[in-house]
């Protein structure tokens, strides 16, 4: 159970990082070596592990819990079984094992299913599977035309292999690049007419 706790500390400290300025997030991937994202691979799949058994173990329970507690709550005075009875029983079960379900749904996004595979795929080597031809193809092209990108790749390829979340910062960094360069000429575009016409207005 111990590493299903480190797990769920790595998937708290990514929520926390991706939710920080992109600055931080930058800074991050680019100090993390080969070994610290091995092992957090590692734990990771330890940690899945145990998480998908607790995830089963718990909503049996709960399930089974409810169940029991509807069926006293119906049949504490006598033990007849009517049609009514069983609607209601099975009705009110269904109802509350959806609100379970929503809820755990919602619990997901932050430390559920998604958010292991989220966390996997994060720092998975590049590959065809997980980084398209576009995607890579658009990485390499930024680094060539802006040397931010350039910078950090070559930083991090100096302490470890590619990762997919590198291919995504690669791009953001290039992204943000270039929309200053396209604002900056969408403020200057026309200014060249706009003082040519001004100095061919006849003064009064």
């Amino acid at each position: 159970m111990i590493a299903l706790f480190k797990g769920l500390g790595i998937l708290l400290r990514d929520n926390e990082l991706y939710s920080s300025p992109f600055d931080k997030q930058v800074a991050h991937w680019r100090n993390l070596s080969e070994q610290q994202i091995r092992d957090e691979v590692a734990v990771l799949a330890q940690a899945k592990c145990q998480w998908l058994i607790a995830s089963i173990v718990g909503w049996q329970a709960a399930s089974l819990l409810i169940l029991g507690l509807i069926a006293n709550y119906l049949w504490r005075d006598d033990f007849h079984i009517t049609f009514t009875r069983v609607v209601v029983v099975f009705g009110s079960w269904v109802s509350i094992l959806f609100v379970i379900w929503f809820m755990a749904n919602m619990f997901d996004q932050q430390a559920g299913f998604e958010r292991w595979m989220k966390a996997f795929n994060s720092r998975a080597r590049i590959s065809s599977k997980a980084d398209s031809v576009e995607h890579v193809a658009e990485a390499l092209d930024l680094a060539e035309h802006y040397p931010e990108v350039l910078d950090y790749k070559q930083a991090v390829t100096a302490k470890r292999e590619l990762r997919h979340e590198d291919i995504r910062i690669m791009t953001e960094i290039g992204r943000m690049k270039q929309h200053s360069e396209l604002v900056g000429r969408l403020n200057h575009v026309g200014e060249n007419e706009h003082l040519h016409d001004l100095t061919l207005q006849p003064a009064y």
